[in-house]
């Protein structure tokens, strides 16, 4: 049998990913990453790139580390 090789880090980030997504809910979760995401690449000038394994990666790591908060919206009201 063949073992498997750790992958530095991909196994924290997996029990990450199941402890927020069970405390803001996995679309939650995927909305807040996304837009981070997209704050960081409108911030990042076009000369430099990104380090740490890319701006998902990033964003996730910012919102475990509690740098970044996951606010709930607003439910829009229908139209009357």
């Amino acid at each position: 049998m063949r073992r498997r090789r750790s992958r530095g880090g991909l196994g924290e980030q997996a029990e990450a990913i199941d402890r927020l997504s069970k405390r803001f809910g996995r679309y939650a979760l995927v909305v807040g990453v996304t837009r981070r995401a997209q704050e960081l690449k409108d911030r990042i000038d076009s000369a430099l790139e990104p380090s740490g394994g890319g701006l998902l990666n990033r964003a996730l790591a910012e919102i475990a580390r509690g740098e970044v908060r996951i606010r709930a919206e607003k439910p829009q009201e229908e139209a009357e």
